[in-house]
């Protein structure tokens, strides 16, 4: 009896340890199971995190760009009242003999044309051919920033269109208003219908000009 109730304890004891091994082999697993899990959620969500941050910076990105390629100057300023006095001169325009101070800048290239590129991207929203003005084409985008291009000999967009900012939209002309610069771009930028110097503004995040 002694002997078959050693052999029994024996039995029970490695079952016993068995049965001790096998549950601590699961808890381990568990808790590894637990610990890639949170490591699982923790990467989705810096990756969610890294794409709203990469969304908003490409938002950011957009800077108002100077509507003509490099090389062509400006010729006529936008008049600002706390300019000195030759650069006020080169600010006024005369039209029917009255002198009027100039709401935008003029590009000129040597009486050469020019394209005109797209300031910012966003809508037409305005095109007219104005015998005044000349050809007359206006870009709005979300922040109601504004910009148009006038005296232009030939219109490359539709109303209601998309544009993207550097698409060509056109190419440079004469008009009436200001006969004097002969072949130009007259440009203006507005904010909610507000005139701006556009020579501050170009450089300047679209979300910065007020």
């Amino acid at each position: 009896m002694n002997k078959r109730t050693l052999k029994y304890k024996r039995l029970l004891g490695v079952g016993l340890a068995l049965a001790v091994f096998l549950g601590g082999i699961g808890i381990i697993q568990r808790i590894i199971d637990d610990q890639a899990n949170q490591f699982e959620d923790e990467s989705v969500v810096k990756v969610e995190d890294t794409n709203k941050k990469t969304d908003e910076e490409e938002k950011k990105v957009e800077t108002l760009k100077a509507p003509v390629k490099d090389g062509i100057g400006i010729v006529r300023y936008y008049y600002n009242k706390d300019d000195d006095s030759s650069k006020q001169e080169q600010s006024l325009i005369l039209f029917e003999g009255v002198y009027r101070p100039n709401q935008g800048v003029d590009y000129a290239n040597k009486n050469e044309k020019f394209d005109v590129i797209a300031s910012i991207s966003g809508t037409v929203t305005k095109k007219t051919n104005d015998p005044v003005l000349g050809l007359v084409v206006t870009i709005t985008n979300a922040d109601k920033i504004s910009t148009t291009y006038q005296s232009l000999s030939k219109v490359n967009v539709e109303l209601n269109a998309q544009v993207k900012q550097g698409d060509v939209i056109g190419v440079s002309g004469e008009n009436v208003y200001e006969a004097d610069l002969k072949n130009h771009l007259h440009f203006i930028v507005q904010k909610d219908d507000k005139m701006l110097n556009p020579e501050k503004c170009i450089g300047q995040p679209l979300n910065s000009i007020k």
